[in-house]
């Protein structure tokens, strides 16, 4: 099983770091196409339809590497045209369902979320949504088999499609003001969609059959099963909507003008929260590739599961921790290159809300986590359940703090901080799953990255380069520290992988 984790989220991550790299590059340009109003416009748009989005389908490529990972385990085979049509119908159905009534009442949306010129790029929700239903379902069938490279190419593919046409039609529209640049950049996105369902149906037709892809025949389980993640996995987005309707009055209350309230969430989302995204790749991409190698081994019965899973939460910790904390060490000059017309004012607020995003990604990749766990165990219900109260969480979070005016926009990073840690608690107390991680290998990475930051700022603070000096500088430093004090626990990671190695080489016939 290890085996399959590593090379599946190894294929993932590459794929995740190009995508990143391609969506942070996207908003560059695109921010100074729409500027950061309308980068603020744009999140709003795109938080409705990752909502729209996941209730009509997120459920679907998680439920079909499940049944189709516990088919092999079970050599319980059938036909897979069977549950990839019903898939498809279930996510085409629910995505026009949805994306019509998108379409119907794309005015009012616009105008409660205060954007009232938004309406076409909500009516560009019809073909969306069933779309990225498609995909979904595509996807899902080989991530059952463990083969992550149809969802790596057609991760790469949809960014790429995304970076080319997104922009391109964004600046053409854009000369026709902020509404149309955003039309512009979701009819790219709409483009990219289309490409990688042209791309995912030739793969399928000729991996397919080489590969001699079933699935078991449970349909009404998979339907139910499917529908209930669906829900579960949709109240994150939903909350995030939310936000998008209410954040620029609340923002209002605490003394902001409209226009700078929508800049400031497009601050939090598109800035601060795409350059977050980074360190989620790994975890999102181990979560991925772990749900089908739990699965297996749960039918199978295996009893190395435990000890696969403990070692993959080591190797993630102590990753993630650099990752995260190593980013809000070095916002300021990171921001003033990437960004460097951002106003002092806009560049500190982004600045703490970075050390916030730092906090809330590495309890955001742990909920990630154990939520697979209890996914791979079929307790879908229990998920829905959790992300549910702590949605409520957050929205009453974002609803009182970002009101208060000492508090304003990081009211949505504390409400985000509160969501991951009410499902990760959820999680542990449900998940029975034996996983064996010591304080030892918790603890010494993250006092390594506190070090880690504490030296960074030092040399900030006594050096006056340019940005980018700065942020090499930081990275080398920040580099060698956690390195050094983690060598305990990365050496003891690497001899358990020499000593697995080796046992497997004498189990080899000669």
């Amino acid at each position: 099983m290890s085996k399959n984790i590593g090379r599946g989220t190894i294929i993932l991550i590459a794929s995740g770091i190009l995508c990143k790299a391609l969506g942070a590059l996207f908003r560059l340009p695109l921010t100074s196409i729409l500027g950061i109003e309308g980068i603020g416009v744009f999140q709003m748009v795109m938080a409705v339809y990752s909502f729209a989005l996941v209730l009509t389908s997120g459920g679907v490529a998680a439920t079909l590497s499940k049944y189709v990972s516990q088919a092999r385990a079970r050599g319980d085979w059938g036909k897979i045209k069977s549950l990839l049509r019903l898939a498809l119908i279930y996510s085409l159905t629910g995505g026009i369902i949805v994306g019509g009534i998108i379409f119907a009442f794309a005015g009012g949306i616009s105008a409660v979320q205060s954007i009232p010129d938004g309406v076409l790029s909500y009516r560009l929700m019809i073909l969306l949504v069933p779309f990225g239903g498609i995909i979904a379902a595509v996807r899902g069938v080989f991530q059952g088999y463990e083969n992550m490279t149809p969802t790596a190419v057609s991760q790469v593919l949809e960014q790429g499609g995304k970076f080319g046409f997104g922009l391109l039609f964004a600046f053409l529209f854009g000369k026709k003001g902020l509404a149309a640049g955003v039309f512009g950049a979701f009819l790219g996105i709409t483009i990219s969609e289309v490409i990688v369902i042209i791309v995912l149906s030739i793969y399928m037709k000729v991996r397919g059959r080489n590969n001699k892809i079933v699935l078991s025949k449970t349909k009404t389980a998979f339907v139910k099963d499917t529908a209930t993640l669906s829900l579960g996995l949709s109240i994150m987005p939903l909350v995030s909507a939310i936000d998008s309707f209410i954040i620029v009055s609340r923002l209002m209350l605490a003394g902001f003008s409209a226009e700078n309230a929508t800049a400031l969430f497009g601050l939090q989302t598109g800035v601060v929260g795409a350059l977050m995204n980074f360190p989620l790749i790994l975890s999102s991409s181990i979560s991925v590739a772990l749900l089908p190698s739990v699965s297996y081994d749960e039918a199978a019965l295996s009893e190395q599961s435990q000890n696969s899973i403990s070692k993959t939460l080591k190797i993630m910790w102590l990753v993630l921790m650099p990752l995260s904390v190593g980013i809000a060490s070095i916002s300021r000059p990171l921001y003033s290159l990437i960004y460097p017309n951002l106003d002092k004012n806009l560049l500190d607020f982004a600045v703490n809300l970075t050390y916030l995003g730092a906090v809330s990604t590495i309890i955001t990749a742990l909920m990630q986590f154990f939520v697979t766990l209890l996914q791979a165990k079929g307790l879908f219900r229990y998920c829905m359940l959790s992300y549910l109260v702590a949605g409520v969480a957050k929205i009453l979070c974002v609803y009182f703090l970002c009101a208060l005016e000492s508090v304003n926009i990081y009211g949505i990073a504390v409400g985000n901080i509160a969501f991951a840690s009410i499902v990760v608690i959820m999680a542990l107390v449900r998940n029975k799953r034996k996983v064996s991680v010591g304080f030892f290998d918790l603890a010494l990475p993250l006092l390594s990255a506190v070090a880690m930051n504490l030296a960074i700022l030092r040399l900030l603070s006594l050096t006056s380069f340019s940005p980018i000096v700065q942020v090499v500088l930081s990275i080398a430093l920040g580099g060698v520290i956690y390195v050094v004090f983690t060598l305990p626990t990365s050496s003891e990671i690497v001899k358990d992988y020499v000593k697995a190695k080796n046992k497997k080489q004498e189990k080899k016939p000669n």
